[in-house]
């Protein structure tokens, strides 16, 4: 009964659970957590965290090149971003079989992102790809905030 259960629910899966099973499945050596958003809205779906380098990713799976996030997706990405946290947008595009990944430092704003991956692997990944997506995910540099003036002064 297991394999034939596996297929079952693995077939009902929302295509963004697919890719968080991926992911948990081929980066073995990363303790990854899925973090439930409707506690919070906008913290993003996976938390990891390895040698003591922490890392967050917003899992979105699309047909085509669009990147669809909440504006409460896109604040908190910003946000950690400018307090200097790693945070990462894990995008599949299933037409194209590829994984791009973005890291946070694209959202210039809370408004906007930027449309060029910074890492791409195509699927299905040999096991060293997948090395090598975990390594980008907790040691590639990013790129240091810009510091935001405030208006106010300090009295």
């Amino acid at each position: 009964m297991g394999r034939r259960f596996e297929s079952y629910w693995n077939h009902h899966l929302k295509p963004e659970s697919k890719l968080w099973q991926l992911v948990k499945k081929n980066i073995t050596d990363v303790h990854w957590t899925r973090l439930e958003s409707w506690a919070m809205p906008g913290v993003p779906d996976v938390y990891g965290i390895q040698d003591g380098v922490s890392v967050f990713l917003e899992l979105k799976v699309t047909k085509s090149n669009k990147i669809a996030l909440s504006p409460f997706q896109k604040n908190w990405l910003y946000n950690h971003y400018l307090q200097g946290g790693r945070s990462f947008i894990m995008l599949q595009t299933l037409g194209e079989g590829a994984l791009r990944i973005f890291p946070s430092s694209v959202l210039h704003s809370p408004l906007s992102i930027g449309t060029e991956p910074q890492y791409k692997v195509q699927l299905p990944a040999s096991p060293a790809a997948w090395t090598q997506v975990a390594s980008y995910l907790l040691h590639s540099p990013l790129p240091k905030p810009r510091k935001v003036r405030s208006n106010t002064k300090n009295p």
